[in-house]
């Protein structure tokens, strides 16, 4: 049995082949390195102090807590600025009761801004064991145990409120609709409280009857056009209807003459 020889040629083509092969995949593995060093490196930068939170700004804020909601979102100075997530914030934010809305922007590298809305207290509402903030929409804001001074104040005889949850009681809801509308008018803030199924109020010193929960807004608009075209102290205002208010002017008191007799 003899053997056979393979043709130089051949056997040289087969080995330029191999190492045609042997340089791509060294190639590859070279370029595939090369990645990953980099998304490393870039990793690396992301996270590190060169591109992290230097400046957080905030405004706005007066009553919510803000920035403690911030701290616990890890929003301040030395968090990585990619950790921080503008939708996330915003969440976090409006879970405080006093805020309404928020912007967050962030600049890199390493700037956030955050302006706040905050609800704007337009009553104290009256509840057992204390008083609660609510705003002119109705939002309940925070509970107190006095009315807030220079606030309007609330009396229709509803249990409680939680902060964060909006007031449910209609009467109530009626009561605070009632005093946005009214507003500043006067030293004395509003007060609104229930009698009789009728809701009764003392607007600037006078005494106002508004009557049934219907209408709410054109009773304090009447109110409001009564009291600015001039009455007289003393006077009561009468809404029920509120295209025809009624104003009671006081009677003058008169008094009792004493009949004297001189005896001669």
């Amino acid at each position: 049995m003899t053997a056979t020889s393979m043709d130089p040629r051949i056997e040289e083509r087969r080995r330029g082949v191999s190492e045609d092969n042997a340089r791509r995949r060294l190639r590859l593995m070279l370029i595939v390195s090369v990645f990953i060093s980099a998304a490393a490196l870039g990793a690396w930068v992301l996270q590190s102090p060169i591109l992290s939170v230097r400046e957080v700004v905030v405004r706005g804020a007066e009553n919510s807590t803000a920035l403690e909601r911030l701290d616990s979102l890890s929003v301040v100075a030395g968090v990585p600025t990619i950790s921080v997530k503008s939708a996330q914030v915003v969440e976090g934010l409006a879970r405080d009761p006093w805020i309404q809305d928020s912007r967050v922007v962030v600049q890199w590298p390493g700037h956030v801004e955050i302006d706040i809305v905050e609800y704007v207290a337009a009553a104290s509402v009256a509840i057992d064991g204390g008083w609660i903030l609510v705003s002119n929409g109705g939002q309940i804001l925070a509970r107190t145990e006095t009315p807030m001074s220079g606030l309007a104040i609330v009396d229709v005889g509803i249990a409680s409120g939680v902060p964060g949850a909006m007031l449910k009681a209609d009467e109530a809801l009626a009561a605070v609709t009632f005093v946005d509308g009214i507003g500043s008018f006067g030293l004395e803030p509003t007060t609104v409280w229930m009698e009789d199924d009728e809701l009764l109020a003392i607007v600037g010193g006078y005494s106002v009857r508004i009557g049934p929960i219907v209408e709410i807004e054109a009773k304090a608009a009447a109110v409001l056009a009564v009291l600015r075209s001039g009455i007289e102290p003393g006077s009561s205002i009468d809404v029920v209807s509120p295209t025809r208010p009624a104003v009671a002017i006081p009677q003058p008191v008169v008094e009792a003459q004493t009949e004297v007799t001189s005896e001669s």
